[in-house]
């Protein structure tokens, strides 16, 4: 006969070896569903325009350009969402080179989908909503293109990362100063 903490111990070293075993099944799971999103999505930037000012998030701030964009986003992620899915971080990337930095990304909006329900997304005329500004303080001859990507965090395993559209190169305009 066994006493009662021996009993007890073997029952949770059972429970625990079925969870692990249980977590781990779920976890490779990510890799065998899909997750693509609609194939037929738009992103299209439909204003873009580059200012010269000075930012409000630094300690001594200096003037340079900061560009702006408004654009349309409309996809359909929902079969992103299945029973692993948590929630999908949506976000718009400005990609751009110059002659000292070949490679820049910038995120200028996101957004967390946090349901199936809310996985339609329909924005017209949106703003972004982080400053775009270059590190050598112009656009001078920059063009830009524009990615919408998405992160799906499930509850168990590993983050599952992707692209949904791209747009074609966007020539930033010249810099425009703003009258006070």
């Amino acid at each position: 006969m066994h006493n009662f903490l021996a009993r007890a111990n073997h029952l949770s070293a059972l429970a625990t070896s079925v969870l692990i075993t249980l977590l781990c099944a779920i976890s490779l799971s990510t890799f065998v569903l899909p997750s693509t999103p609609s194939e037929a999505a738009l992103l299209k930037v439909s204003n873009l325009n580059v200012v010269v000012g000075r930012s409000n998030f630094e300690h001594r701030p200096r003037e340079r350009e900061f560009a702006f964009a408004k654009f349309d986003v409309m996809t359909d992620l929902t079969p992103l969402f299945h029973w692993n899915t948590k929630q999908v971080f949506l976000y718009l990337v400005a990609e751009y080179s110059t002659p000292t930095h070949p490679s820049n990304e910038v995120v200028i909006w996101d957004r967390i989908v946090r349901g199936s329900k809310y996985a339609k997304i329909n924005i017209s005329g949106g703003k972004q909503k982080y400053e775009f500004k270059e590190i050598t303080n112009t656009f001078k001859n920059t063009t830009a293109t524009f990615s919408l990507r998405y992160n799906v965090h499930p509850y168990v395993g590993a983050l599952v990362s992707g692209e949904v559209i791209r747009t074609a190169a966007h020539t930033l305009p010249p810099a425009v100063r703003r009258t006070q």
